[in-house]
C-alpha cells in the first residue's frame, strides 16, 4: 500500500501562496509604474501653486519695499520634494534657482517735474540699470515653470505661457519703477528666503507735467510685445511704441500722453546682497525762498537734497557763502556745517543787514558738495524791508503833490471840497487762508454814513465790482473792508492797515504773500512810464488794503487784500 507524503502537499500551499503574493506585487509595481509619472506631475503642480502664493507674497514686499517700509525677507517654496513610493523609485528631490538676471539699461525721457525739482527733471534723457528676480523650477514631469518680478509687471511662466500677477508701471496716471540691483545665491533650499531692503525710495510722488512732450519709459522685460500690448491697452494714457530684442531678453518702450499730469513713484532695492546708495545729485529750497525779512530780522531758510533717482539723500554736506551780496549773514541753523536728516533736509538762519531804509533784494546761494550739474547749487532769493519813509506808503506823504481844489486826503479820509459823485472800482483783492478765498466784504462811508452794496458782500471772487455814491462839499468819505476771522480795516482810523496813493506817489515795492501778486501788480495800469511813480489824474486816488495781518514784519503784510480806485467827480461833471 502506498502512502501519501505530508511535505509535498505543504510545498504545494507555500508555492501558491507565493505565486499570487508575487502577482499582487506585480500588480502593484504596474500600477506605480505607470501612475508615478501622473502622480509627479500632480505633486509638480501642487510645487507650481505654491511658487505661484509666493510669487504673491513676493510682489507685495516689493511695493512695501518701495514705499516708507523698512526692507524685509520673503521665503519661497524654492525646492520639490516627492514622496517615498514603494517598488518604485521617485525622482529625485530639486533644487530650484534663484538670480537677479537680465541686467540692462531703464531709459526715462521727458520727464518734466511740476515745481522747483524742475531743476534736474526737466525733460531731459535719465538712464539706469536694472535687472529681474528670476525663480526657476527644476521638474521630472511638468515643463519648466519660471517665477519674474521684472520693473514694472510680475507674473508666472508655465508651460511658455506668462499669467501676469501685478502690471505696476503705469496704472491711470500714477509711475511706478523699481529698480533691481544685487545677487542671490543662485541654487536655493527649502527655508531660504529673498532679502530686499530699500536703497533709494521716495514715499512721496513726483508730480510731472508737460505740454507738449510725451514721456517715454524703456525698461527691460522677458515679456513678449504682444502681452505688453494686451497690458497696455487697459490703459488710457499709455501704449507700446518698441519692443526690441536684447540678448535672452528684450526692451520695450512705453509711451505716455502729453497734456497729462502724472505722478512718478521711482525706487531703487537692493536684492540679497546690500547695495551702496547713491550720493546726493540735485538740491531744491523748500523754505524761505522769496520770504520778507525786516531789516535786521532773521528768517530759515531749508534745503532739501536729493540723489539721482529722486529719493531723499540723508548725510550730504551743503555749503553755503557766510555773507551775501546786500551784507546779510548766513549760517547752519545746528552746528558748524549743514549735513541733510534722514529727509534730506537742512536748514540755515539767514541775519538781514540792520541799515535798509527801503525794499532791496538779496540771495543766499547754497552748493551741494560733491555734485555737478543741474541743481547743484540752490539760489534763494529774499526781500529785506527798511522801515525808512521810501516804505511806508501811507495815506499822505511829503511826496504827495498838492490837491487842484478837487479833494483833499486827510489820514485815509477824501474830502471833496465841492458836491460831489464818487465812483469806485475794485481793482483787485487777493488774500486766501491757505486753501480757500477769504470773502473780503467792502462798505463806503459818506459823512458818517455807510452805503453798500451785495455786490460788494465778497469782492474777492475774480470778479469786477464798482459802486457809486453821492455827498455834498465837505463831506468826508472812507472805505471799510471787512474779513471773518482777520482783520477790519477803516480807512479813517486804521492807518497801519490801508495806503492810499495819489499821482507821483512812489509805486509800493511790497511783494504778494506765498505767491500771490504783488501790490505794483494791482495798479500796474496807473504807473507812468519810468515805472517809478504813479501816474493817477488829480481827482483819483488808490485806496491799498491789509486784512490778513497786523505785524508790519510778516511776510503776509502785502497791502493788496483789497485795491481799490476812487474818483471823484463834481456834480454835474460824471459818475453814474
Amino acid at each position: 500500500m502506498s502512502r501519501l507524503s505530508l511535505d509535498s502537499r505543504g510545498v504545494s500551499e507555500i508555492l501558491g501562496l507565493v505565486f499570487a503574493f508575487g502577482l499582487v506585487v506585480s500588480v502593484i509595481a504596474v500600477v506605480q509604474l505607470a501612475g508615478t509619472p501622473v502622480w509627479t506631475a500632480g505633486d509638480e503642480a501642487d510645487h507650481s501653486a505654491s511658487v505661484s502664493t509666493d510669487l504673491a507674497s513676493l510682489d507685495s514686499q516689493v511695493f512695501r519695499a518701495s514705499g516708507v517700509e523698512a526692507g524685509s525677507r520673503v521665503a519661497v517654496d524654492s525646492d520639490v520634494s516627492y514622496p517615498e513610493r514603494y517598488l518604485v523609485v521617485s525622482p529625485p528631490d530639486s533644487v530650484g534657482t534663484f538670480r537677479v538676471d537680465g541686467a540692462d539699461t531703464v531709459t526715462v525721457t521727458g520727464v518734466s517735474a511740476v515745481g522747483p525739482e524742475a531743476v534736474f527733471w526737466d525733460g531731459t534723457t535719465r538712464t539706469y540699470e536694472t535687472g529681474a528676480i528670476v525663480y526657476e523650477a527644476d521638474y521630472a514631469e511638468r515643463d519648466e515653470a519660471r517665477m519674474v518680478l521684472e520693473s514694472g509687471v510680475s507674473y508666472l511662466e508655465t508651460d511658455g505661457t506668462p499669467v501676469v500677477h501685478r502690471q505696476s508701471l503705469v496704472r491711470g496716471t500714477t509711475v511706478t519703477l523699481v529698480f533691481f540691483e544685487g545677487d542671490l545665491d543662485g541654487h536655493t533650499t527649502a527655508g531660504d528666503t529673498v532679502a530686499l531692503a530699500p536703497v533709494s525710495v521716495r514715499s512721496e510722488s513726483l508730480p510731472v507735467y508737460s505740454a507738449t512732450d510725451p514721456v517715454r519709459i524703456s525698461v527691460p522685460t522677458y515679456l513678449s510685445e504682444d502681452a505688453w500690448v494686451d497690458l497696455m491697452a487697459e490703459e488710457p494714457h499709455a501704449r507700446v511704441v518698441s519692443h526690441v530684442a536684447s540678448g535672452d531678453h528684450a526692451v520695450v518702450t512705453i509711451e505716455l500722453d502729453a497734456g497729462v499730469r502724472y505722478d512718478f513713484r521711482v525706487a531703487r532695492l537692493g536684492v540679497g546682497e546690500a547695495v551702496e546708495p547713491d550720493p546726493a545729485a540735485y538740491a531744491v529750497a523748500v523754505e524761505g525762498e522769496d520770504a520778507a525779512v525786516p531789516s535786521g530780522g532773521r528768517e530759515t531758510l531749508v534745503v532739501r537734497a536729493f540723489d539721482r533717482y529722486g529719493a531723499p539723500a540723508a548725510g550730504a554736506t551743503l555749503t553755503v557763502s557766510p555773507s551775501t551780496p546786500l551784507g546779510g549773514t548766513v549760517a547752519p541753523t545746528a552746528g558748524a556745517t549743514a549735513v541733510t536728516d534722514e529727509s534730506g533736509r537742512a536748514s540755515f538762519t539767514y541775519t538781514a543787514p540792520d541799515d535798509v531804509t527801503e525794499i532791496e533784494g538779496d540771495t543766499v546761494t547754497v552748493t551741494l558738495d560733491g555734485a555737478s550739474g543741474p541743481g547743484a547749487t540752490v539760489t534763494i532769493p529774499l526781500e529785506v524791508r527798511g522801515m525808512g519813509e521810501s516804505y511806508e506808503v501811507r495815506n499822505t506823504t511829503a511826496s504827495t503833490p498838492e490837491p487842484e481844489d478837487d479833494f483833499d486826503i486827510n489820514d485815509g479820509e477824501v474830502v471833496p471840497s465841492d458836491a460831489f459823485t464818487g465812483d469806485f472800482e475794485l481793482l483787485g483783492s487777493a488774500i486766501t487762508d491757505g486753501w480757500h478765498d477769504v470773502p473780503v466784504s467792502v462798505t463806503f462811508v459818506v459823512d458818517g454814513e455807510p452805503h453798500h452794496s451785495a455786490d460788494w458782500d465778497d469782492v474777492n471772487d475774480r470778479r469786477s465790482h464798482s459802486f457809486s455814491v453821492a455827498g455834498d462839499a465837505g463831506d468826508s468819505l472812507a472805505i471799510i473792508a471787512a474779513t471773518d476771522g482777520y482783520v477790519t480795516a477803516d480807512s479813517s482810523v486804521d492807518h497801519r492797515q490801508v495806503a492810499v496813493l495819489r499821482g507821483g506817489d512812489r509805486v509800493p515795492k511790497i511783494q504778494g504773500y506765498n505767491g500771490q501778486d504783488d501790490a505794483a501788480e494791482f495798479v500796474a495800469p496807473y504807473i507812468s512810464d519810468d515805472g517809478k511813480t504813479m501816474e493817477l489824474d488829480s481827482n483819483q486816488a488808490i485806496f491799498l488794503f491789509e486784512l490778513g495781518t497786523t505785524d508790519t514784519h510778516s511776510p503776509a503784510f502785502d497791502m493788496q487784500d483789497v485795491v481799490i480806485l476812487v474818483t471823484l467827480w463834481e456834480d454835474g461833471e460824471g459818475g453814474d
